[in-house]
């Protein structure tokens, strides 16, 4: 068995005059019939193989793909909706702080301190006015509806209790 005959036909040009030239070479080389079948049905076997692989992956995948594409839209979703407006109110915070230093000094602490008390009681004293809602405004909502047994809110002073 020289040259041909070594080499059976591997089907990689789809064309079936290719595959049945190179089967005819083949024995025309000196090739068996015996070879060329165990060729064949191995090819076959593994083709099967494959195919089973594939198939199982492709189910896989049919799972797994939505799930990673969740997972993604979710770490894009808290990036985008609470990360980024935090590193503005970070940004602006070390602004603020720089500026505030550079005007009052050694000082500066305790004006940082009496500005967040002074946001604290601003908000509180909103809350308290009886004529408002006893939430924080959201523009674009409303008021927050009632949810029996989970009390909004505070209660108000001379305020009727249900």
């Amino acid at each position: 068995m020289s040259g041909a005959a070594d080499e059976l036909p591997s089907g990689d040009d789809p064309s079936a005059n290719s595959v049945l030239t190179g089967t005819i070479s083949f024995l025309n080389g000196g090739g068996s019939l015996g070879t060329l079948l165990q060729g064949a049905i191995f090819g076959t076997l593994v083709s099967f193989a494959t195919g089973g692989v594939n198939l199982i992956q492709s189910a896989f995948g049919l799972v797994i793909a939505p799930l990673d594409a969740l997972a993604s839209s979710v770490t894009q979703f808290v990036d985008s909706a609470f990360l980024a407006p935090l590193g503005i109110i970070e940004t602006t915070a070390e602004a603020s702080a720089t500026a505030t230093a550079s005007q009052f000094g050694p000082f500066a602490i305790l004006v940082g301190v009496v500005l967040v008390l002074g946001a604290f009681w601003m908000i509180t004293q909103f809350l308290e006015q009886s004529e408002t809602s006893d939430t924080l405004p959201i523009p674009g909502l409303g008021d927050a509806p009632d949810i029996p047994g989970l009390p909004l809110g505070v209660t108000e002073e001379n305020e009727d209790e249900d």
